[in-house]
């Protein structure tokens, strides 16, 4: 989520949420892949059609090409050969040998008025086999899903790990109204999700993709609203009186955390599906904010100024002592634990620039990954291996990815905004 601070964190998040301001999330650390060094060069010519369509062959390959590309594991060279098969039908494994392909990616289409029918295939060039073969049919505007659904199915293959291409990445625009938008992972199909004329803040994906919840001022009072994806439904879940914020669904998606007024000040609570509240996790005498479920439900992050400055905190997702994580900055928040439990990605003031960085779940190996203008707002993808955030690294405010290691770094919304958050599950 985002948040806006000038001298005291806490303070100035409490008032700025009061005021009708902004708002906080984030964590995590990188994935790393053991990936066949024979299969890192993957070849992907122009799928082939036998008469003419309303979509080019180039097309549907881009799409796959610039997937694998933004893993950072494989390259997709511009492909200019014309290897033709053998007499048997087959890829010439030979001549693609030659050409130093480790993994070929053929594929032909066609179309039938709005239907679009792809036929997609991976071949090992080095074991000369087969690896996966699909066939797909749907509306010829849903291309793009289609041919990232086979990428997803080609990063299972050579990496064991599904790829994140078919999910979706909600924001806050940064319109008058900031309110919320999803896109496609690479920032195609821009589509609206509210319109409610209000202030909105910290989307959450249910984990089933069915559902997002948010912060929004609809009644004039920070409250915890839930909308239906695509778009319908829109109903509350939380009006308690004063501050209901950073609503986070727990990992079997049956509870809630958010920060809420307790006895005047805002605690980390863990509400049911219907709203009503079953605990106080957190009692100290600070301001508590910015709630992060571990993968497995076990443990809570979040963001305290019990100290004097905002650090992040943990503790047991059940109550207990907290135990603070971050010593490295006078401003640490945004947590968002990484799906495989390893990392926590936050935002650190660094050298009076925010910045993402990640750390272990103990606090230690503590990482920078963003250095170009003021990052924040960390979100996982479901797979572990990218960070969506926040930069205005060139004057704008837009959403970026990059790789959990923070190698590959580029905008992908094609509007401002803030507060991202990365659905769980594919289309």
């Amino acid at each position: 989520m985002f948040l806006q601070l000038k001298k005291h964190f806490f303070f100035t998040v409490v008032m700025a949420l009061l005021t009708l301001m902004y708002c906080v999330p984030g964590y995590s650390e990188p994935l790393i892949i053991d990936v066949d060094p024979t299969l890192t060069l993957v070849a992907v010519p122009d799928l082939v059609s036998a008469e003419p369509s309303p979509i080019g062959g180039k097309a549907l390959a881009d799409v796959i090409k610039d997937d694998l590309y933004f893993t950072g594991l494989f390259k997709t060279p511009d492909v200019t050969l014309n290897i033709p098969p053998t007499a048997s039908g087959e890829p010439d494994f030979e001549k693609w040998m030659e050409a130093r392909v480790g993994a070929l990616i053929l594929g032909n289409f066609s179309t039938k008025g709005e239907e679009l029918t792809v036929e997609v295939r991976l071949y090992n060039i080095a074991l000369k086999k087969l690896e996966v073969g699909k066939r797909y049919t749907g509306n010829i505007k849903d291309y793009r899903r289609i041919m990232h659904r086979f990428a997803d199915r080609v990063m299972e293959k050579l990496t064991g790990v599904p790829g994140c291409f078919s999910t979706k990445i909600a924001f806050v625009g940064d319109s008058q109204s900031r309110e919320l938008f999803v896109m496609d992972f690479d920032g195609h199909n821009l589509t609206p999700l509210t319109r409610t004329n209000s202030i909105n803040l910290s989307p959450d994906w249910s984990p089933d993709g069915r559902s997002i919840i948010f912060t929004s001022y609809i009644r004039g009072n920070p409250d915890v609203w839930a909308v239906d994806f695509p778009g319908l439904g829109l109903r509350p879940l939380s009006s308690r009186p004063g501050l209901n914020a950073s609503p986070r669904h727990s990992p079997d998606g049956n509870y809630v955390a958010l920060s809420a007024n307790v006895n005047n000040l805002p605690k980390i609570i863990v509400i049911n599906a219907q709203g009503n509240m079953l605990k106080v996790l957190t009692n100290g005498r600070g301001n508590d904010i910015s709630p992060a479920w571990s993968p497995d439900g076990a443990a809570m992050a979040y963001v305290s100024d019990q100290a004097g400055t905002p650090q992040i905190y943990v503790m047991s997702s059940q109550g207990g002592q907290p135990k603070r994580l971050t010593f490295n900055s006078n401003y640490n928040t945004d947590p968002d634990w990484s799906p495989r439990g390893d990392l926590i990605a936050f935002t650190a003031r660094v050298e009076g620039r925010f910045q993402i960085c990640t750390m272990k779940p103990d606090g230690t190996d503590l990482r920078v990954l963003t250095s170009a203008g003021s990052n924040q707002d960390p979100a996982w993808s479901p797979d572990g291996r990218f960070i969506a955030f926040v930069s205005n690294r060139d004057g704008r405010r837009l959403i970026y990815i990059m790789d959990s290691r923070g190698r590959i770094q580029a905008p992908v919304s094609p509007i401002t905004g803030k507060s991202p958050a990365w659905s769980r599950n594919s289309w």
